[in-house]
């Protein structure tokens, strides 16, 4: 009984210490925003690293200070660079890695749409010769019996 009490204890204080931070819902949703450096694939927000809890509070601490929501993204990634941010920015190289993949496909399209019409309008190459065919239905024919 005193080991599931002490197990108990143990999972409830990192929970009780999560739940401490008293953050304001601004300073969560630009939390959510940004990439956590240690965590791959999860927001400041949502991790639990040591490095993501001192984030979430420098973001309120400079939000109380009355810094912008934009200035302290950039704070962010002048210190962590792009990659920090969640959805980067739609310009210089990074809007062609947005676009890119739509304009492929619709090149991809064309091309496929052209060669099909090409190959359609195409009449066929050979006429099966009438002597060879029936060739074909004896040997078909024998195979069966």
């Amino acid at each position: 009984m005193l080991l599931l009490a002490l197990t108990i204890l143990a999972l409830a204080l990192p929970l009780a210490a999560a739940a401490e931070e008293a953050l304001s819902p601004e300073a969560l949703e630009i939390a959510n925003e940004l990439n956590c450096p240690v965590c791959q694939g999860q927001s400041v927000r949502d991790s639990n690293s040591q490095l993501a809890r001192q984030m979430r509070q420098v973001i309120q601490q400079k939000l109380d200070a009355g810094e912008s929501p934009e200035a302290i993204k950039a704070y962010f990634v002048q210190r962590y660079g792009i990659e920090i941010l969640r959805e980067p920015p739609r310009e210089g190289f990074i809007w062609a890695l947005w676009w890119g993949p739509v304009i492929g496909l619709a090149l991809g399209g064309a091309v496929l749409f052209a060669y099909l019409r090409r190959v359609s309008s195409q009449p066929p190459s050979e006429e099966i010769d009438s002597e060879v065919l029936q060739r074909v239905e004896e040997r078909l024919l024998s195979g069966a019996e």
